[in-house]
Formats: structure tokens, C-alpha cells, sequence
């Protein structure tokens, strides 16, 4: 999907937001413009998001075609399989004989993986096709079709929470946030991974950058910016990972109540 074909700007008359979603500073300011989708930078956390923001609804259907990820095809699944095995290792200390979830987890590739190692495996996603693939082709996890806002209340809790390129695509952070802290057990651990706004290989003029696509990726972060956002929601940011792609990739762990 290229931003050509969804420019369509059902959100004009939204009200743009006059204070950071992540640090509640009053001073954001205009900074960037693409394809006539205005952003706003923090000064004070580096939070770059899309103002005003799109409804999360009208997000949630560029994800929704009828024809995307159809079972029982899937995109590259192959690759996306073997890519899943071979984080495994990674996962292993935090997923062994637990309960584990990936947010966003597509054709269920990395849930399945994870099923091998833990207690549980869970995988949730807002694409009926996606999770329809799923559940045709691994039976150990559990999938659930499911937007931030409407997790099942009895859903549980987990010890190792995934959530892979998904963060970017939200929009309204916070409520991501709260949707990982409802998921994540006191003392689990969160894996995230999102484009690196901070990166030595993003260009200074970031509308170049190749994964600078609105409205597919409408906020982006930097260390700063994921720290003080996951601190805010109770999490405490453990590790960064060494990336020479301009890619942010990070574990959590969420404090003892």
C-alpha cells in the first residue's frame, strides 16, 4: 500500500492538538509536511506525530481490504517464518514456560514461534484476514481479532508481551499504552519494535526518508521519546539493541504494583 492510494482526508475539521501525547508539553510545534499530512515535533521528548490526527477507525480500514492477506495465502510467509525462528533465541529468557502475546501479530508467525517456548501463546490483530490465515495454519496459539479498544475483558494477562511495527501506525498513543499495560503482568516484559526517528541514517531532510509515509505511519519515536512515554505507563526500559537499519528495537519491563 503506497500513500498515493489512501489520501483521502476523512479528519480535516478534528481538532489539532495543541500539546504532546507523550509528555503533555504545551510548545509542539509545526515541523514537517508530506503528501498534505502535517506533522508536529515535541521539543522536549522528540514525539513527531501527525496533526490533527486521523480517527483510529479510518486507520484500522487501511488495514482491512477484503483482499489483503487473504487466507489461505499470506505475503511472504516462508521468510516471515524463518525471520520468527530466528528472534527465538532472544525471546527465550523472557517467553520460557510463560504467558506470551504478540499485539499485531498479522499471520501469526512469531505467536507460533513463541509457542514453542511458552506456557501460552496469544496472537491479536485487527485483520479478520490475517487472523482467519492464523488459525488455518498453526493450531497451538490461541488468535484473537481485536482492536486496542475493544480487547476482551477476560483476555488475561501476559509475562512477555510482542508488538513488531506497530506502534507507528496508531493514533492515539496513549491508548496503545494502556492496551500493553492491561496486557502486560506486573514484572513482564515488553518487546517493541519501530522506525528510529534518532537514527545516524535518517536523513536530515526527513520527508526523504523511505519509510516517511503518512498516512501508513503517522507518529515516530527516538530513545528519548519511548523512554519517557513507557516510563509514564509504569515501564522501565531495559535494553536497546544495536540496529545498523534506522529501526528502534527495545525491551521493557513493567513494575511490581
Amino acid at each position: 500500500m503506497t500513500p498515493e492510494n489512501v489520501q483521502a482526508r476523512p479528519f480535516d475539521n478534528t481538532v489539532r492538538l495543541s500539546a504532546c501525547p507523550v509528555c503533555d508539553a504545551n510548545d509542539i510545534a509545526p515541523s514537517v509536511e508530506k503528501s498534505g499530512y502535517c506533522f508536529s515535533r515535541c521539543p522536549h521528548c522528540d514525539f513527531l506525530f501527525v496533526n490533527p490526527r486521523p480517527p483510529q477507525a479510518w486507520l484500522n480500514s487501511l488495514y482491512a481490504s477484503p483482499v489483503k492477506e487473504a487466507e489461505p495465502t499470506y505475503n511472504k510467509a516462508g521468510s516471515r517464518l524463518r525471520r520468527a525462528y530466528f528472534k527465538l533465541p532472544r525471546f527465550f529468557p523472557y517467553a520460557w514456560r510463560k504467558d506470551a502475546v504478540d499485539v499485531g501479530c498479522g499471520g501469526g508467525f512469531v505467536a507460533h514461534a513463541l509457542s514453542l517456548v511458552a506456557h501460552s501463546s496469544t496472537g491479536i490483530d485487527i485483520s479478520a484476514n490475517a487472523i482467519a490465515y492464523a488459525r488455518h495454519r498453526f493450531s497451538r496459539p490461541r488468535f484473537i481479532c481485536a482492536n486496542f479498544a475493544g480487547l476482551p475483558n477476560d483476555i488475561g494477562e501476559f509475562d512477555f508481551v510482542y508488538s513488531s511495527e506497530v506502534i507507528e501506525h496508531v493514533s492515539d498513543v496513549n491508548q496503545y499504552m494502556r492496551a500493553l499495560n492491561k496486557l502486560t503482568r506486573d514484572g513482564g516484559h515488553v518487546y517493541i519494535t519501530t522506525p528510529d526517528l534518532g537514527h545516524p541514517k535518517v536523513p536530515a531532510q526527513i520527508e526523504h526518508w523511505d519509510v516517511f509515509q503518512p498516512p501508513i505511519h503517522v507518529q515516530f519515536f527516538n530513545r528519548r521519546t519511548v523512554t519517557v512515554l513507557f516510563e509514564r505507563y509504569g515501564f522501565r526500559i531495559v535494553k536497546f539493541y544495536k540496529n545498523r537499519k534506522p529501526g528502534l528495537i527495545f525491551l521493557a519491563m513493567k513494575a511490581y504494583g
